[in-house]
């Protein structure tokens, strides 16, 4: 447990394990002091925990002397020491005090036995002699010759090739993302009728659907990305407030299924395919200027094409 002092507010933080694996659950507990006197106060969320760290939920309870957070957290780390130092805002008027949540060490047991106990010596290397090198150096000269006198017949027997027409330049339609999102939430939909039967496949299928409009949306990589960098690429592109919860939602209930072997029941899949069909909606709406630059960029890029193929036959 540590704690920082700035002016009359106090922050303390403390966890409920002295040691975590990977894929732990805990409880992260932060009691501020002396913050009754502002306007609002800004807690720490999804994107200001480091990557190791997954938010499951967090509770908010005040009282006279201040206010207690309480995060229920999954670990997701494989050589942390520590929860990191985090920042909550502190809002009065136009004017906003960062104060300082201290780190809280912790020590860390892997789920991996040592790799190194039944480690057996290599066997040695085989020894060649000298005297074969020359035979072997004598047969690679003769099948290079070999090879070249089969290419060369070869050559002599294949008829001069025509001139063949050039066939004509295939312009590629415009393929709307949003459109292709709602094609597969519908997919999605139909083909898992009790997704809680196979959730990985669900939850893993429902959260690349998102990844993938993202990047083709956005123009970040998001399939290959963490979901804690693909919610900070979304708020560095001032993306939508809602847009970013529901997406944070989706994509961190996706890796507990697959990461933290959390096994959802009936109504947590409903429950996450309703979150789906909101962000959707979501989206389009506020999507729609993006969706039309792509569209005006598309169209230059395919006339650019036609340009650059009747230069070349002009040539």
């Amino acid at each position: 447990m540590g704690a920082g002092v700035v002016l009359a507010q106090e922050a303390v933080s403390a966890i409920d394990r002295d040691t975590l694996q990977t894929g732990d659950r805990f409880t992260y507990q932060v009691r501020l002091t002396g913050v009754q006197g502002f306007d609002a106060v800004v807690y720490p969320d999804s994107a200001d925990f480091a990557p190791d760290f997954l938010i499951r939920s967090r509770q908010v309870e005040r009282d006279q002397r201040g206010d207690t957070l309480i995060y229920h957290l999954v670990y997701f780390g494989v050589d942390g020491e520590e929860v990191p130092e985090l920042q909550a805002g502190l809002v009065r008027g136009a004017d906003t005090l960062q104060l300082a949540i201290p780190e809280v060490p912790f020590g860390y047991r892997s789920r991996v036995d040592d790799p190194d106990a039944d480690m057996r010596p290599l066997k040695p290397i085989f020894p060649f002699f000298r005297s074969w090198w020359p035979f072997l150096l004598l047969g690679l000269v003769l099948a290079a010759i070999a090879a070249w006198l089969m290419y060369r017949y070869r050559q002599k027997l294949i008829p001069e090739s025509k001139p063949v027409a050039k066939p004509a330049v295939r312009l590629e339609p415009f393929r709307n993302p949003l459109d292709d999102l709602r094609r597969e939430l519908d997919r999605i939909q139909y083909a898992y009728g009790e997704p809680h039967r196979l959730p990985k496949q669900f939850y893993t299928e429902l959260g690349d659907a998102f990844r993938s409009y993202f990047e083709r949306a956005y123009r970040f990589p998001a399939l290959e990305s963490t979901t804690w960098e693909v919610i900070r690429e979304l708020k560095s592109n001032r993306t939508d407030e809602e847009i970013v919860a529901l997406a944070s939602r989706i994509l961190q209930e996706a890796d507990l299924v697959k990461f933290a072997k959390y096994e959802p029941n009936e109504a947590d899949c409903s429950n996450v395919m309703n979150i789906a069909r909101s962000l959707f909606n979501c989206i389009a709406e506020n999507d729609r200027y993006r969706i039309a630059v792509l569209r005006k960029k598309h169209e230059e890029d395919q006339k650019e094409k036609v340009s650059v193929d009747t230069d070349y036959d002009l040539g």
